[in-house]
């Protein structure tokens, strides 16, 4: 089965965003989903809150 680079993107950023909670910057967490986003060639685009 392949895997869905979109998908996994989805949850990594949902994983993040609990990092973010807990005091983590929200500028090195879009670097980190962003550079994620680039190895795996996921293509989704995600809107600022």
């Amino acid at each position: 089965m392949k895997r869905n680079a979109n998908i996994d993107l989805c949850g990594i950023r949902n994983l993040l965003s609990v990092l973010e909670q807990s005091g983590f910057s929200r500028q090195e967490l879009r670097r980190i989903l962003a550079r994620i986003a680039a190895q795996t060639g996921a293509d989704i685009i995600f809107i600022a809150e």
